[in-house]
């Protein structure tokens, strides 16, 4: 487990004392070297993430959990907002850029909500529990960074029409 929060590395230490197979790695989940760690402590094993993420930094290491590569899943408890539109078909008014990036690189399923009064203090969000498993080839061909351009420059300026948000990014090339 990595956590962040130094103050509740001691509870830890104490709730999981009886758990020897269970190691807390302190540190920042975006500054650690994660397929490093998979690496050294489980190279023969099959590996999946499990996670309660923080709001403010759920995309990011959403990211990175998915651009390492070495999960079989990965399943998290985000806000339900986040959930949806990770999980949102194309053409909803829920899909958007990262719905697209995480829909490239696994398969997303909403598995459930967890209401605020579940949490002490309760949160003003719904949580909701998502469960992303990894792709094992690309579900289209072509460049990745090709394709996330085209992507993020037709999600930069929704307003806009497919035309201009290219031109945008690509200049002259998509002009009338």
């Amino acid at each position: 487990a990595i956590e962040l929060d130094s103050s509740l590395l001691p509870i830890l230490s104490e709730t999981l004392a009886d758990c020897p197979n269970v190691e807390i790695i302190s540190g920042d989940v975006m500054k650690l070297d994660i397929q490093n760690i998979i690496v050294d402590k489980f190279s023969s094993f099959t590996v999946k993430a499990c996670a309660n993420l923080p709001y403010n930094i759920t995309t990011p290491v959403i990211a990175k959990l998915l651009e390492t590569s070495c999960f079989q899943s990965i399943t998290i408890m985000i806000q339900r907002e986040v959930a949806r539109r990770i999980c949102a078909a194309p053409g909803t008014p829920d899909c958007g850029a990262f719905s697209l990036f995480c829909q490239y690189h696994a398969r997303c399923e909403l598995l459930f909500e967890v209401p605020p009064d579940c949490f002490l203090p309760a949160p003003k969000v719904t949580s909701a529990v998502v469960r992303l498993i990894p792709h094992t080839t690309p579900p289209v061909d072509g460049s990745q960074e090709a394709i996330f351009t085209v992507v993020k420059a037709t999600f930069a300026q929704r307003r806009k029409t497919l035309l201009n948000a290219l031109s945008t990014t690509y200049g002259n090339h998509f002009s009338r």
